[in-house]
């Protein structure tokens, strides 16, 4: 009569399975499945238990009833002798480790031990932090602090300094001129040299220009729709988006002129 063994590995080649194939299918070791199939106990480390629970899912994968492979492992292991040194030195120290483990972990003096680090480790590292920035961190506070304002203060300086002093190329026939493209549609009124030239609306991407012997005014109800240019030298918008404004241009720069007044506006 065949060994168990012998029997394992002809029901697996019978179904053209490789041992790596079972693996991935039982999830057991290929290492096992050979010890199974050469009968090699000796080397499950788990003993019996380990040994009828590989049977029983090996079994199951080629097919054959776990009962009866489960017997036939009973009987040849009970007549080679065996399973029974394997057992006791894998399975019952198992057995012995997870059960002592328990009561040894939630005894009440490491209970007691635990709830106390629990309530000194926060306080602790409290006044480590108190400690460490009061006389450790306290000269590094006066760094960090002006720090902010230096970098808050430095984008001041580019943004108000093309404002302040525009550059103006020299007009070659004198006085100015101003050219206006439209953003939006928007309402606009032009003065030379103190005379109204124009008022209406511009449609978008519509380009005008007028020159000036002195001054050329604008008076726009959207600023941010109005694109400015004089002399050549592009402005930017007339104001924001929205803001009902008044400028002025000369032959030398931008000039100081009143605001405009709703009343004035259309």
């Amino acid at each position: 009569m065949q060994t168990l063994g012998v029997w394992l590995r002809q029901a697996r080649e019978a179904r053209g399975a490789t041992l790596k194939e079972a693996e991935e299918a039982t999830h057991i070791r290929v290492r096992f499945l050979e010890a199974l199939e050469v009968w090699n106990l000796a080397a499950f480390p788990g003993g019996d238990v380990q040994i009828r629970g590989f049977l029983r899912i090996y079994a199951r994968y080629l097919g054959l009833s776990p009962d009866q492979v489960l017997s036939r492992y009973t009987a040849e292991a009970q007549g080679g002798g065996v399973a029974a040194p394997t057992a006791p030195r894998g399975a019952k120290p198992a057995i012995s480790s997870s059960s002592t483990s328990r009561p040894r972990w939630m005894s009440a003096e490491r209970l007691i031990v635990a709830s106390i680090l629990l309530v000194l480790l926060p306080t602790i590292a409290v006044g480590g932090w108190y400690y460490f920035n009061r006389w450790a961190g306290g000269g590094e506070a006066a760094p960090t602090a002006t720090a902010p304002a230096e970098s808050a203060s430095t984008p001041l300086v580019p943004q108000t300094s093309p404002l302040v002093t525009p550059t103006f190329p020299a007009n070659p026939d004198g006085g100015v001129t101003l050219a206006l493209e439209a953003i939006e549609h928007v309402w606009a009124r032009v003065t030379v040299d103190g005379t109204p030239v124009f008022e209406g609306m511009l449609a978008p991407e519509q380009a005008e220009s007028w020159s000036g012997q002195e001054t050329v005014i604008v008076d726009t109800g959207n600023g941010a729709g109005l694109q400015v240019t004089v002399n050549g030298q592009p402005q930017g918008p007339m104001c924001g988006r929205g803001e009902t404004c008044r400028r002025g241009w000369g032959a030398d720069g931008e000039i100081a002129v009143s605001p405009l007044t709703p009343t004035t506006a259309p």
